[in-house]
């Protein structure tokens, strides 16, 4: 049970892991990530302390360790106090003059009245207590209001606290330390502030036409593989700046990938044989098929036994097995051993994934109900109606792998809990199940379904579903849909087996 307390800010250490900016060394360097990354919000709070007092409408939130008084929750109305009682040094941080001033008018009495704060104070051993509190949803409203955790805050939380595998996190923080086309100020501001929502979904659009079996692996390949470290850097900086946004990355029309010199998706022509061959120009990272033709791998790197170097690898599904079966009618027939392999966004991929998609377990009836219905749409023609079939799929699925390990789908009032938070319930059920030695793979493996389905902007989500039946105007590309489909393919398949 928390005590309540009045504390002076003297005592008070300002967390230097806070989940806004990366971990930081020392208190002064605490508040200049702070500040870097929201000056505006930062300056308001100050100001308005000045004005007004400290105003204890909400008390600060501790975590006791010893003699060590950690702030938890407050951490920028602390850091502003005290740069105004004189506890941090204001010539290190390159503050406003005009805040400067403000901060020296300040009087005697104001810092003796103002010197110290309510305090919720937790014991150590209260720790996932205070975790709950820091991780409600944070206020709306005015510069000087508590602001909303950033997409980067949430990610670094949820690896961090809650050990899930945020791919776009790890592969940000190594960008802010080995990127050579980033300021210092960016780095310090794109700690905390940055689209990593966008750059996972770019991510799940990349990384098997530069040749990587899983988003993972790529992630592992930077900065030491030079020509995927040019390529990510350029990109990275465009989402930073604000430039590279999720509309490019699913616009139909173009494809974005192409400027940041990824090669091209590659399209399928018919050759002198009657058969199929892919062709594509431009170069990718140098990861080559046994054919030599740079940039064009699939997301498996595993050998052809036979075909002409004009003959693509076999179709590889998100869980690394090849596929040996013979085509659906949607893929185009060929005299080889290996069939044709098409590209993560094209519908033909699709297809050749649901024929493979085999239900098993009980109540699993209303899903290969919807797997056959879903077999014969064209996604050209009826994206919209595809969409609807495959979010009713994951929900029944949700509700068959939960029932067949007793997982709750209601909450504690008896409401029903929503998809995107059972879906990540029933993906770490998965990976606890794992074998030790096989957990990292599993959660690597459900990654990418996870950061789709769950995250607000994700085709999939409430909110999109919702766009898709009252909006005039929003729908989804076909293309979009293929590499959707390929992204969260395998929790499906998993919650089926």
């Amino acid at each position: 049970m928390a005590r309540v307390d009045y504390i002076e800010v003297s005592r008070l250490s300002l967390d230097l892991k806070n989940f806004r900016t990366t971990p930081q060394t020392s208190e002064e360097n605490a508040v200049r990530a702070m500040i870097s990354i929201h000056p505006d919000r930062f300056y308001a709070i100050l100001e308005s302390i000045i004005e007004d007092g400290y105003m204890p409408t909400e008390n600060i939130i501790v975590l006791r360790n010893g003699p060590i008084l950690t702030v938890m929750e407050g951490n920028r109305r602390i850091a502003a106090l005290k740069l105004i009682l004189g506890l941090i040094p204001l010539s290190a941080l390159d503050v406003p003059k005009n805040i400067v001033k403000k901060i020296d008018e300040v009087s005697l009495a104001w810092k003796s009245d103002n010197s110290t704060v309510p305090c919720n104070v937790y014991e150590l051993s209260e720790a996932s207590q205070v975790d709950k509190i820091v991780n409600r949803t944070h206020g709306k409203g005015e510069k000087a209001s508590r602001a909303p955790w950033p997409s980067v805050a949430t990610a670094r939380h949820n690896r961090d606290v809650n050990r899930r595998s945020e791919l776009g996190l790890d592969l940000l923080e190594k960008y802010l330390k080995y990127g050579n086309n980033i300021s210092s100020e960016q780095s310090a501001r794109w700690s905390g502030d940055y689209g990593v929502t966008i750059l996972d979904e770019a991510l799940a659009k990349l990384y098997s036409r530069l040749g990587f079996k899983s988003i993972a692996a790529l992630v592992d390949e930077y900065p030491s593989d030079k020509k995927l470290k040019e390529i990510l850097d350029k990109m990275m900086l465009e989402i930073g700046l604000k430039k590279l946004s999720f509309k490019k990355i699913r616009d139909a029309n173009k494809d974005f990938a192409i400027n940041y010199g990824v090669s091209p998706i590659p399209s399928t022509v018919p050759d002198s044989t009657g058969t199929t061959s892919e062709s594509s120009s431009g170069t990718g990272t140098g990861r080559a098929t046994e054919s030599g033709s740079p940039g064009t791998a699939n997301p498996s790197s595993s050998n052809t036994s036979t075909g002409s170097p004009s003959t693509p690898p076999p179709v590889t599904n998100p869980t690394g097995t090849s596929s040996s079966s013979g085509a659906s009618p949607a893929t185009p027939s060929t005299s080889s051993s290996n069939p044709v392999a098409n590209a993560i966004n094209d519908p033909r991929n699709v297809a050749e994934m649901l024929n493979r998609f085999t239900p098993r377990g009980n109540n699993r009836q209303k899903v290969v109900t919807l797997r056959n219905e879903m077999k014969t749409l064209d996604i050209k023609k009826n994206p919209i109606a595809f969409c609807f079939l495959l979010r009713s799929m994951f929900e029944i699925s949700a509700k068959a792998y939960c029932k067949d390990h007793s997982i709750q789908t209601k909450k504690a009032g008896g409401e029903d809990k929503k998809i995107a938070a059972l879906l990540l319930e029933i993906s770490k059920h998965m990976v606890d199940q794992t074998p030790a030695p096989d957990k990292r793979a599993k959660e690597q493996e459900l990654h990418g379904a996870t950061a789709e389905i769950t995250k607000p902007t994700g085709l999939l989500s409430v909110t999109s579903m919702n766009q898709l039946i009252h909006s005039t105007t929003f729908s989804i590309s076909p293309p979009d849909i293929s590499t959707l489909f390929y992204v969260i393919y395998p929790l499906l398949e998993a919650m089926n087996n």
